[in-house]
């Protein structure tokens, strides 16, 4: 191995557009259940009142389409 490359787990790896919004969304999917758990562990609700107001006027929604 050349001494001025770098090793090739240490290379930053292009990603394309779908493979980042991909990521992203597992990242954020990751960082939504520690959250969940953080405020479990806290005995908090683990939904927030921004949150459970927001899925309700979602369900909202979805209620007025049956």
């Amino acid at each position: 191995m050349n001494r001025t490359s770098k090793p090739r787990a240490a290379r930053p790896t292009r990603l394309t557009s779908s493979d980042e919004r991909r990521s992203r969304l597992r990242l954020r999917e990751l960082c939504d259940e520690v959250l969940a758990s953080y405020r479990a562990a806290r005995g908090a609700d683990p939904i927030s009142a921004t949150e459970r107001a927001e899925a309700e006027q979602l369900l909202a929604r979805f209620g007025a389409l049956r």
